[in-house]
């Protein structure tokens, strides 16, 4: 099993690279920066928080 260090970093990446599509999305959709930065960074937080706890219980059953 991987150590903390390695879930921690991956759910920073996670995180990141979901907050940046999300972005993308909104700037291609015709929003201002401003618009929806808070509503993006919250909802890659959450999804990445469940999809990096989802993978370690994976990976904690083997």
């Amino acid at each position: 099993m991987q150590g903390a260090r390695f879930w921690i970093l991956q759910y920073v990446l996670a995180a990141a690279s979901m907050f940046a599509l999300l972005v993308v999305v909104d700037l291609i959709g015709g929003k201002q920066l401003g618009d929806g930065i808070w509503l993006s960074l919250i909802f890659a937080l959450a999804a990445s928080a469940i999809f990096i706890g989802a993978r370690y219980l994976r990976s904690r059953k083997g």
